[in-house]
């Protein structure tokens, strides 16, 4: 097997989640995972996307290149900046974990993080690992946990870059980096306003306008050295953006919404001893949002502090014991009775490796001041038939934490609702030979205690469940230089007390990327169909398919090019309904160019 280029597609195309007993030099570590330190012996389902891999894609958000791995949905309401949902493996925003450099962030009234609120620009590694993680993460992660992690410098050059695009798009970059062997930095800056389009399908009232976007942001990261033991990062990522929406209710008098978002994290790492570590974390992350229309300024305060140890013992024995806390409270004009709440979590975690049987299990308790105590663990094991052939079963519980809005919103909250459960397994198998590598996966969530609506009390309460199943298929290869990658995504979500499927997720997902390098040009075609997508509680959307074209181009040592077009044929399709009769719009075929100048 010729292990530089099959690698080396592999991570270009961004599939196959773990490698095998033959671990290529390249091979990936995954941090969210914990004590599991590489993709060769993760025994869960993940992906790692790098920063070259990342301005490969040229997305213009983090939920758009998120769309492109297996078994995550995207919707948003009307393009660039609109409200945004990423679900992975059928299951909603507020039940995936995101995290930045190890810090949880996004909003405790909404349960969810607003991934599209981050810049893309600061951000160097997207770490995305599937499953039921509370054994290890606590609430929310029942889908699984996104992780972030910001840009630290470190090579002593700089960047400037210009982007001009549709609709009147316009961004500005600048980064500095520096550093040595023991410390490095570096600072950035990013700029975006773009004109976008009208939102939605609404003609009257004002709502025929095109409703923009603006976003800054400013990214500070840090790394150094304390000794030989001793490693500190600090980051700092703040943004602030303003999206324009359409009035659904009546007229549009210039409405539009302002999120700020700060994310500070310092994480500190010591050797021990040759088979100690210890690692600790402290975070802060603020998270605002205001829309004068609706009256409505809410800000969430989040302050956190994490602390493990690892013990390697024997080869390729982990285990990790740990500790958290955080605690969060709500900042808003409306009436909570309650603005703030604690968790204080432990957990354990236990990977055994052998030369054909291997397994990770973790087991993790947490103690929430708004809602009681809740154990949550998981178990993962494989057996590798060859050093080209492993099967994994997994099984794992997690649950939701019920937000503060589901708790105590006025005339709405129930302060006795409970979290939502769930049971999750997972069967896959993974090979490769000389010319193919692929992976097979089914899994099945099932989710009881659901968060809905009682039309007898008008409050919220735990009186749904749902039903997930999946098929996941990746297989990746490299044909005359070309390195191709096809993924199968099947999925049905359903609400299993009316029988209707879950709305936003496609049931079919069909991706199909090329990649090729001419010289000094790099090119890449990524095509994406679906259908069997819901909304409004069984109308079934058409399904579409969608080409985009991105190339690169190296001038010098300094200067590149980079071009963009995305949605080449201009379909016009639909992934959000607001009513049967209107929709909101997507944005048609959009194109870019960028110059960036490296110093």
């Amino acid at each position: 097997m010729h292990k530089p280029k099959f690698a080396a597609a592999c991570a270009a195309l961004l599939i196959l989640p773990s490698a095998f007993a033959e671990i290529p030099a390249d091979s990936e570590i995954i941090v969210t995972a914990k004590g599991i330190q590489t993709t060769a012996d993760a025994l869960v389902t993940s992906h790692v996307l790098t920063a070259q891999q990342i301005e490969a894609t040229q997305a213009n958000d983090i939920p758009a290149l998120l769309s492109q791995i297996t078994g995550i949905n995207v919707n948003d309401s009307g393009g660039r900046g609109s409200q945004t949902s990423v679900f992975l493996r059928g299951t909603a925003s507020s039940q995936t974990i995101v995290l930045i450099d190890g810090v949880r962030v996004g909003s405790a009234t909404l349960g969810s993080a607003a991934l599209n609120s981050y810049p893309i620009e600061a951000i160097d590694r997207i770490e995305i690992v599937k499953g039921p993680f509370s054994g290890i993460y606590g609430a929310d992660a029942v889908g699984g946990v996104i992780q972030l992690f910001t840009r630290k410098g470190g090579n002593g050059r700089g960047s400037v870059s210009a982007t001009l695009g549709s609709h009147s798009l316009s961004e500005y970059g600048l980064a500095l980096n520096g550093g040595n062997e023991r410390h490095s930095f570096r600072i950035s800056a990013h700029a975006e306003d773009v004109d976008g389009i009208d939102r939605t399908s609404i003609q009257t009232g004002g709502n025929d306008d095109r409703d923009g976007f603006e976003e800054s942001a400013l990214s500070i990261a840090g790394r150094t050295r304390f000794g030989e033991h001793t490693q500190a990062d600090l980051s700092v990522l703040y943004t602030d953006n303003t999206a324009e929406f359409d009035n659904t209710f009546g007229d549009d008098t210039g409405f539009f919404t302002d999120t700020e978002t700060l994310s500070t994290a310092l994480n500190l790492d010591s050797t021990l001893t040759d088979t100690l570590r210890w690692r600790n974390t402290l975070g802060i992350n603020k998270d605002e949002s205001v829309t004068p229309a609706f009256f409505s300024d809410i800000t969430t305060n989040r302050d956190s502090v994490g602390s493990e140890l690892v013990f390697d013992f024997g080869a390729n024995n982990i285990l990790t014991v740990g500790a958290d806390y955080y605690q969060e409270d709500i900042e808003t004009s409306s009436d909570f009775p309650v603005t703030d709440r604690d968790n204080t979590g432990v957990y354990t975690q236990l990977q055994l490796r052998g030369d054909t049987l291997s397994m990770v299990g973790s087991l993790r308790y947490d103690d929430n001041s708004a809602y009681g105590e809740d154990t949550n663990g998981s178990l993962a094991v494989n057996y590798d038939f060859t050093d080209r052939l492993r099967a994994v079963v997994s099984y794992g519980t997690a649950f939701v934490a019920p937000s503060f809005n589901q708790l105590y919103f006025p005339f709405f909250g129930n302060p006795d609702l409970q979290p939502e459960e769930s049971e999750s397994f997972e069967v896959s198998l993974l090979g490769s030979n000389d010319h193919l590598s692929w992976r097979l996966s089914a899994y099945r969530t099932d989710i009881t205690n659901l968060f809905s609506f009682d039309p007898v009390t008008f409050l919220a309460a735990n009186i749904g469940e749902a039903e997930v199943e999946g098929v996941e298929l990746e297989l990746g290869t490299v044909v005359a230089d070309w390195e191709l990658a096809l993924n199968v995504d099947l999925l049905s979500a359903e609400d299993k007390d009316t029988g209707i499927e879950l709305d936003d997720r496609a049931e079919q997902t069909l991706s199909i990327s090329a990649a090729r390098t001419f010289g000094d040009l790099d090119v890449r075609l990524d095509f994406r169909a679906e259908s069997g997508r819901f909304d409004l509680r069984g109308t079934e959307l058409a399904g579409h398919g969608l080409l985009d074209i991105n190339a690169r181009y190296q001038v010098n040592e300094q200067i590149s090019l980079l071009a963009n077009i995305d949605n080449v044929f201009d379909k016009d399709y639909t992934v959000n309904l607001i009513s049967p009769t209107e929709r909101y719009l997507t944005e048609g075929r959009l194109a870019k160019l960028t110059i960036k100048w490296e110093f």
